[in-house]
């Protein structure tokens, strides 16, 4: 019994629907269709109709903007043109102030701006605070280190003998007694700074970091040398410095699966050759070797740039020439903000997996 069951379940049997109808005993033949506009009674403009001009409905709830100061224009023109065209002797006394010319946008009350005086363009409520909120400096980062070029005195010289003289008025030697406007700290010494045309094209960016940039063996180390009370935080030299976490490295990455996801991979120096690191800040006048340096990965960061920040910081640099010191300076144009790069889901994993620098090998070029 299981045996037949079994070859009934397997057997198939095509089923067929036949048409049992009698053949058709005429031909077939194609039927006309009139057109849809056939159908309708043909339209027949008459005299009446289109000597009728049309209403202009102006309803604001039909969603049709209509200008109708133009439209009473158009319709003035067109019943009472020579009224129209007829020029006005007499301005209204509220219209008066239309006919003034507009000052200089860039005319100046002290160190702001005054728009042109054309009120009746913007909003009363807010012309007082344009007014006073508008500023007009334009001047560089080194307003912010020293005398504001708003405040100096225009001078014009005319003879190379002037401009000779006027250049050689600024380098005037600074009185040792001056002291700090905030800190009130004496001068100790005074050192020229003047810009570094060698590196002035040089790109500078001040990267500020979410949270501690160090790896957990130097948080472990710095840890230790606080609790052993033999370090003063106040007093220098950092503890970046200390363990040339400030030597570190972020290298542009892309992701090769998404090429929209680009990042930072932060990378700090070995024990050796953070050894190096130190001593040569130490010793800047100390030759190093042909050896390269050591950089192992630390972690990935995520970087946001800062586009409002400006040049409002500098990167000045102390160089010893022939026994006398000097400084020089270069704008620092760019900020962003560094944090550190979240780990993917599993569902999301694969998009990692590819192969990542380790380990940087950083050499001394002449």
């Amino acid at each position: 019994m299981a045996s037949k069951s079994k070859s009934r379940s397997d057997y198939i049997c095509r089923v067929r629907y036949r048409n049992q109808l009698p053949p058709v005993p005429y031909a077939p033949k194609m039927l006309t269709i009139p057109t849809l506009i056939e159908r309708h009674m043909p339209y027949q403009s008459t005299s009446l109709v289109e000597n009728t001009p049309y209403s202009l409905v102006m309803d604001q709830n039909a969603s049709i903007t209509f200008d109708k100061a133009l439209i009473d224009y158009l319709d003035a023109m067109e019943t009472n043109q020579e009224e129209v065209e007829r020029a006005v002797e007499e301005v209204a006394e509220e219209d008066k102030i239309l006919m003034t010319a507009p000052r200089d946008g860039q005319e100046t009350v002290g160190l702001y701006t005054r728009r042109p005086n054309v009120t009746w363009l913007r909003r009363s409520e807010y012309i007082g605070t344009e007014i006073r909120g508008v500023s007009n400096r334009k001047e560089g980062v080194e307003n912010k280190f020293a005398m504001s070029g708003a405040s100096a005195k225009k001078v014009v010289y005319d003879t190379l003998e002037g401009q000779i003289a006027g250049i050689e008025n600024t380098f005037k030697p600074v009185s040792l007694n001056a002291r700090h406007p905030q800190t009130n700290a004496r001068v100790k010494k005074v050192i020229p700074i003047l810009p570094d045309m060698r590196c002035w094209e040089n790109i500078y960016t001040v990267g500020q970091f979410s949270a501690e940039p160090a790896d957990e063996g130097r948080l472990a180390k710095r840890k230790a040398l606080l609790a052993s009370g033999n370090y003063n935080p106040t007093k220098k030299p950092r503890l970046s410095e200390i363990d040339a976490t400030d030597r570190g490295i972020l290298r542009p990455m892309v992701n090769p699966h998404d090429p929209e996801d680009t990042y930072l991979a932060w990378f700090l120096p070995d024990s050796e050759s953070t050894k190096r690191l130190v001593r040569q800040k130490e010793s800047p006048n100390e030759i190093e070797t042909g050896e390269p340096l050591t950089y192992n990965a630390v972690c990935d960061y995520e970087y946001k740039n800062d586009a409002g920040s400006g040049a409002k910081n500098l990167l000045i640099s102390i160089h010893d020439e022939d026994g006398e010191e000097k400084a020089l300076y270069s704008p620092i144009r760019s900020k962003m903000v560094i944090r550190k790069k979240r780990a993917l889901s599993a569902k999301f994993k694969y998009l990692e997996q590819y192969e990542k620098p380790n380990i940087l090998t950083v050499r001394y070029t002449d």
